[in-house]
């Protein structure tokens, strides 16, 4: 029985701003490796200086966030069904409450990469879900990138991808709008919490 959704930021709730092409580019980060495992690979002032680019990017990013089309609507829609939310993301903690007020969107548990191991690694999945009290098989992940699906598939959670593309390969369940996301969770609520009104 689905019981919480989970979502990324960047790319999944906003439009996305970032080139992280360039961005690897500027940290010098190895094909293969993420991001946040080249900063943190830094010592001393060349792990701050990366730090503090990186935070700059996305805090500049998160001023202009604009929202993925429905996702206030369906943000509110979930709250009032019953279902617990989550935000998950590996931007810093001072970019995500941006984006988040900015959107006047409400969770019920916020996630930065002050919190745990970033995605890909499943450590922010597994602990939202400890902190919203629900089993990974009552759980839904929703994303836009290659992090956010293994890091689902990591934390057993099942996970729905967002593509604009619709000629995109699909490599399973896929929407292409946030708007597509509540008729396909439909089937995984219990009676109870669907709209009686379709």
């Amino acid at each position: 029985m689905l019981k919480a959704i989970l979502f990324d930021m960047d790319g999944t709730l906003t439009q996305p701003l970032i080139d992280w092409r360039e961005v690897r580019r500027q940290l010098a980060v190895p094909e293969g490796a993420s991001i946040m495992d080249q900063v943190e690979s830094l010592d001393g002032d060349q792990r701050e200086e990366a730090e503090q680019l990186l935070k700059r990017i996305e805090y500049e990013a998160a001023t202009q966030a604009h929202p993925n089309p429905g996702v206030v609507e369906l943000v509110e829609r979930l709250h009032e069904s019953g279902l617990r939310t989550g935000l998950v993301t590996n931007n810093h903690e001072r970019a995500m409450m941006c984006v988040v007020r900015k959107l006047g969107l409400q969770f019920d548990l916020l996630l930065s990469r002050e919190d745990g191991v970033a995605k890909p690694a499943p450590d922010l999945v597994l602990l939202a879900l400890r902190r919203l009290n629900v089993n990974a098989a009552d759980a839904v992940f929703v994303g836009d990138g290659r992090y956010d699906r293994a890091a689902s598939a990591a934390a057993k959670v099942s996970y729905i991808h967002l593509d604009p593309d619709r000629a995109a390969p699909q490599v399973g369940p896929t929407i292409h709008a946030l708007t597509e996301l509540w008729p396909f969770i439909v089937p995984l609520l219990d009676s109870s919490r669907r709209d009686p009104c379709k």
